[in-house]
């Protein structure tokens, strides 16, 4: 059955923005288009189209979402075909590696009316210029926020039963283990490393429950900052490749060094901290209760939570330069060249089934 998983490949994060775009499709693809190009110029449109049209003959489909605007796709992945068109323009800028062989670029700056564009130089570049000042804004809030996060997690790391986390953790450790290993079909990578979730100008945007809805077993660990969460998730990976599966890592869209989602695919069993997990579970394990929260500090909560809303507020702003910048090219595109394109792509891609 043919299904849609809906990811990000990079993020706005307190590290600055953060990618994970080689992480799209492995070397063992069999075709990469790289699309290079400018704003409003159609390059997620066609993305779009493709991948509505290939489900539509019974593949599945990832789509890359871009965390600056989830509306707009950066990539998407036709699963059994290994196959992906990408968005190779900065700040993810993504370049072949195969030229020639599996890896095209597909050059839709030829479509653009330099002459018709001049008239809009200045507004171009006052926008670009708006626009980084906006993203570096976000990014100190961001990592304004992360000090904040780390402080509570300080603090709360002294009110934990200790032992009775390790022993927790050690039961699911040996209860995820017992299960029977499946076959799967490698993507090339042992392991992947992506968001779920992102901070973008329009808010938090979470896309976890379309990784989780299509997995047998899911595993939900519960608890605040501090609580050991990541240090349970990281030592599950640890095993996991001891013993060599193939996983599929899902990070922190805020501090991308932590772990909220692991996937083991010849176990079919996700483990995560994310919301969704507690939909989704069928083992669900509480870290909350080893934590003496009567003495909890609710102001840095207020604070964090005060800054990551900055954050966002900040990213809005860069939101409204690009739509400056969409506004100012589509006059001077050529959208029949550009869906003549699409469709050749489109009929190559049906040539690998």
């Amino acid at each position: 059955m043919a299904k849609i998983r809906r990811i990000f490949p990079g993020g706005n994060t307190s590290n600055g923005f953060y990618s994970f775009h080689d992480n799209i499709i492995g070397l063992n693809r069999k075709a990469l288009y790289i699309l290079k190009g400018m704003p409003g110029g159609g390059k997620s449109s066609l993305m779009k189209e493709i991948g509505e049209r290939i489900f539509h003959e019974g593949y599945s489909i990832e789509y890359h979402h871009c965390p600056s605007d989830p509306n707009s796709i950066d990539g998407i992945v036709i699963c059994e075909l290994d196959i992906a068109i990408v968005d190779g323009t900065p700040p993810h800028t993504i370049e072949p590696l195969y030229p020639g062989l599996t890896d095209k670029i597909i050059d839709l700056a030829q479509f653009i009316d330099s002459h018709s564009l001049e008239s809009n130089k200045a507004e171009i570049v006052k926008a670009k210029i708006n626009n980084k000042y906006a993203y570096r804004k976000a990014f100190n809030y961001f990592k304004a926020a992360k000090i904040i996060f780390e402080e509570i997690e300080d603090d709360n790391k002294l009110k934990l039963d200790i032992k009775g986390i390790n022993d927790e953790s050690r039961k699911v450790l040996e209860k995820i283990f017992s299960k029977r290993e499946i076959k799967i079909i490698s993507n090339g990578f042992r392991e992947r490393h992506l968001f779920s979730t992102a901070y973008t100008p329009y808010g938090f945007v979470d896309y976890t429950n379309t990784i989780l809805e299509w997995v047998e077993d899911i595993y939900y660990i519960d608890g605040t900052i501090g609580t050991g969460k990541d240090t349970l998730l990281s030592r599950i990976l640890g095993e996991a490749k001891l013993r060599n599966y193939e996983v599929e890592i899902y990070h922190n869209s805020l501090i991308p060094e932590k772990i909220e989602s692991i996937f083991i695919k010849e176990l079919d069993t996700i483990i995560t901290s994310n919301k969704y997990g507690e939909k989704f579970a069928k083992t669900k394990v509480d870290l909350n209760k080893y934590l003496d929260n009567s003495k909890l500090s609710r102001e840095d909560y207020k604070m964090f939570n005060a800054l990551v809303d900055k954050g966002i507020e900040s990213l809005n702003g860069a939101k409204e330069n690009h739509f400056i910048l969409e506004k100012a090219y589509k006059p001077s595109v050529d959208f029949l060249g550009v869906t003549k394109v699409k469709e050749e792509i489109f009929n190559e891609i049906l040539s690998y089934i």
